[in-house]
């Protein structure tokens, strides 16, 4: 818990007075914290030296309490209204990197991302939890990070310098400066099926072990494919798309069966082809990952390639 005076604190500048916030044994560690109200305010912190950032708080508030973190510096961001934005342009979907899960669980205008956002934690992570807090843990299981790899998704970087642009994959391979702040993501409209399926445990809470997002776009004439829980980051298994787009009837949007399986079945030879896998731990070893993979892969493509077919998610193990 973090604990603060609002008389303290500059209404305009943000700049406050230390204040405690608890760490191992209960015992306080000074730690400065801001309540910036715009997105110029925040970079403006940042620039000033590196400082943790607290939206949903999900990842952080129990890193406190266990002492795991202890920062100097802390920003809270549920002031700035600007990040909890989220719209459409010509260009595509905008999402701000305040918006939480729940926002976006029943947001018509992108019924992949509303599919991945049902299935995520529990009810109180997917209230707290936020897009922004999402892409600065990285979690390699994350739902929201596989679903945004599959779907060519872009992050939005601010700094006092100004903004920048990068795709998914590549700010997980590079990370963001930490004078940066994440405003947002941007994505292209729905053109096609899309679908979402993981394997985790039972209880909502716990992390999910293996993951597949399928994203096809019917106007361009393209299957997009990510798998989570597997590496570092999630896989974009470039070849199995390939075949995949190779052996769509795109007059229809559908695929024999033999291209459904040797879609999963290339899937899992890219699974098992990474160079940095996620080690056996209690929920899963990297043979049962990798058989998994595949296996959602070929479902994931039969409920996009096979007829008519819905946005779904699906979860459970």
């Amino acid at each position: 818990m973090i604990t603060t005076a609002d008389g303290t604190i500059d209404a305009q500048t943000a700049r406050p007075a230390d204040h405690p916030v608890l760490g191992a044994a209960g015992l306080a560690s000074p730690a400065s914290l801001y309540r910036p109200l715009t997105v110029a305010d925040t970079v403006e912190i940042l620039a000033d030296g590196a400082a943790d950032l607290l939206a949903g708080g999900t990842d952080l508030v129990p890193a406190l309490r266990t002492g795991r973190r202890r920062p100097r510096r802390i920003i809270a961001l549920r002031r700035v209204l600007e990040l909890r934005t989220r719209g459409a342009s010509a260009d595509g979907l905008i999402i701000g990197a305040g918006v939480t899960y729940q926002d976006l669980a029943g947001w018509s205008l992108s019924p992949g991302l509303a599919a991945t956002a049902r299935v995520v934690g529990s009810p109180q992570i997917r209230n707290l939890g936020t897009v922004g807090g999402a892409l600065g843990t990285a979690d390699p299981r994350g739902d929201l990070l596989t679903f945004l790899s599959a779907a060519d998704a872009e992050v939005v970087l601010r700094s006092v310098h100004g903004a920048r642009t990068v795709i998914v994959p590549s700010y997980l391979a590079e990370g963001r400066d930490p004078t940066e702040l994440i405003t947002a993501v941007r994505l292209p409209r729905p053109c096609g099926p899309q679908v979402y399926l993981k394997v985790g445990a039972r209880q909502a809470a716990s992390a999910t072990v293996v993951s597949c997002a399928l994203v096809v776009d019917r106007v361009r004439e393209r299957v997009a494919c990510a798998i989570g829980g597997v590496a570092g980051r999630p896989v974009r298994p470039v070849a199995a798309e390939d075949f995949a787009r190779a052996g769509v009837d795109w007059a229809t949007g559908t695929a024999p069966p033999d291209v459904v399986a040797g879609f999963g079945e290339l899937v899992a030879e890219a699974v098992r082809a990474v160079d940095d896998p996620l080690p056996d731990d209690p929920r899963a070893s990297v043979a049962y990952r990798r058989h998994a993979a595949g296996v959602l892969a070929a479902r994931a493509a039969g409920h996009c390639l096979s007829g008519p077919s819905p946005v779904r998610s699906a979860g459970g193990r």
